[in-house]
């Protein structure tokens, strides 16, 4: 019988970024690619568009080979609410025992905005604007709905709470990660140091810079983003959202 004598096999902690959307889910996932003792994969894995779901590869398959990959100290990928919570999803973090990374955002405000506008430009009822790029963009300004924003922000609120109650159950380690405290602002070109070192010793793995070559989607204050922001910035406050300008 052979035996396989390379120690490099079978090393790395499972784990996976549990991102709200619009929580910094894919810069997360950008840095720690770019870590050495890091496999992450960058893309919406689990998403019906992903290159692992077109080739129709099982979703314990695709799990399985990330979690497998060798020669790294950690493995893992990144997945929205409803991506990691659905029914062929989660019972497989449970056995892997997946550490969570847990991203969330302080601005909720600020939050269901980008969320709003991008699923906005999705449906063709705004002109095109990336959600991400590696190129310095501007959006250009726009009248918000607030009805349909304020909606976005309390659903965030209701599935945050849901989502925190469930990982309150998870038997295995959790870190609290929050966008405001991974980024540091607008502009980011790497990971906020302290928080990478708070996510590099939570995955037990060495420190290392984690540069990020994505730009910031929407780079300025809402009250230039939209036309309407004076009575946009009533609605939210008047809903108990506050009206943030983040």
């Amino acid at each position: 019988m052979k035996i396989d004598n390379d120690e490099t096999k079978d090393l790395a902690r499972s784990f996976v970024i549990l991102a709200h959307v619009r929580t910094g889910g894919t810069f997360c996932a950008h840095a720690l690619s770019n870590h050495p003792q890091v496999y992450c994969d960058r893309g919406e894995t689990l998403h019906h568009g992903s290159a692992w779901r077109k080739a129709r590869i099982p979703v314990e398959a695709i799990l399985g080979a990330i979690w497998g990959a060798d020669g790294y100290h950690a493995a893992g990928f990144r997945a929205i609410y409803t991506q990691a919570y659905h029914d062929a999803v989660w019972p497989l973090i449970e056995t892997e025992r997946a550490w969570i990374i847990h991203l969330t955002r302080e601005n909720v405000t600020r939050q269901a905005v980008s969320n709003a506008y991008q699923q906005m430009v999705r449906h063709g009822t705004l002109p095109y604007y990336a959600v991400h790029s590696f190129e310095e963009r501007r959006p250009e300004p726009v009248e918000a709905d607030v009805t349909m924003i304020v909606g976005y922000a309390r659903r965030i609120r209701r599935e945050v709470r849901e989502g925190a109650a469930r990982l309150a159950c998870y038997e295995e380690p959790v870190l609290e990660v929050t966008y405001e405290e991974m980024t540091g602002g607008a502009g980011a070109t790497e990971m906020v140091e302290a928080v990478a070192y708070r996510i590099e010793d939570f995955l037990e793995v060495e420190r290392a810079r984690l540069p990020v070559a994505l730009k910031r989607d929407f780079p300025v204050p809402m009250r230039e983003w939209f036309t309407n922001w004076r009575a946009m910035r009533r609605g939210l406050k008047a809903a108990g959202f506050g009206g943030r300008d983040g």
